[in-house]
């Protein structure tokens, strides 16, 4: 059975004929739009200088007032701080240098000894890369003296008075003072 029968059927649906009503009545508005502008600047009232619009401001006496100063350049009102005036923004200080160093540190190096046919002792020792040779009592730089040379460690006074035991074949930081 056909549903559709018993209605009466048009062509074109309802909702054709809306759209068609609203497309003709927007080319009706454009076509009219069209026709006014012809080009003329509408009539607007004569421009006004700033110096007759601020003397004809209804709050002239409010804005211009002789006691309050520009909120620029406020500091004090009543005797207190500007509102507006934070620390939050500020950086922080730079902190001091470090002091200077006092003492430095040097790498000794005991690599040996040796005795010759007068029985005296000599050791072979390097102190920061620099080959010295020394008997006792000796100075080896200008840093150290050897006081005496056994065959598994040397001991050697710094300038500053201390005493210092350096293992024999095994590199032994030392921390003397800078001169």
């Amino acid at each position: 059975m056909n549903k559709s029968a018993g209605k009466h059927s048009s062509p074109w649906p309802r909702h054709r004929w809306v759209s068609l009503g609203v497309v003709v009545c927007g080319l009706l508005l454009t076509v009219l739009a069209m026709l006014r502008l012809g080009g003329d600047l509408p009539d607007l009232p004569q421009i006004r200088s700033m110096d007759q619009e601020s003397a004809n401001h209804p709050f002239h006496s409010l804005v211009n007032r002789p006691d309050i100063s520009e909120v620029h350049s406020w500091k004090l009102v009543n005797d207190e701080a500007n509102p507006f005036y934070t620390d939050f923004f500020k950086p922080a200080p730079k902190p001091e240098p470090p002091p200077k160093p006092t003492m430095k540190e040097v790498k000794v190096l005991y690599q040996g000894w040796f005795e010759s046919s007068d029985k005296e002792t000599e050791a072979f020792i390097t102190i920061d890369d620099k080959k010295f040779s020394g008997t006792i009592d000796s100075k080896l730089s200008s840093e150290f003296t050897l006081l005496e040379i056994h065959s598994d460690y040397i001991r050697l006074k710094s300038n500053d008075d201390q005493e210092h035991r350096v293992p024999f074949s095994k590199s032994t930081p030392l921390k003397i003072p800078i001169q």
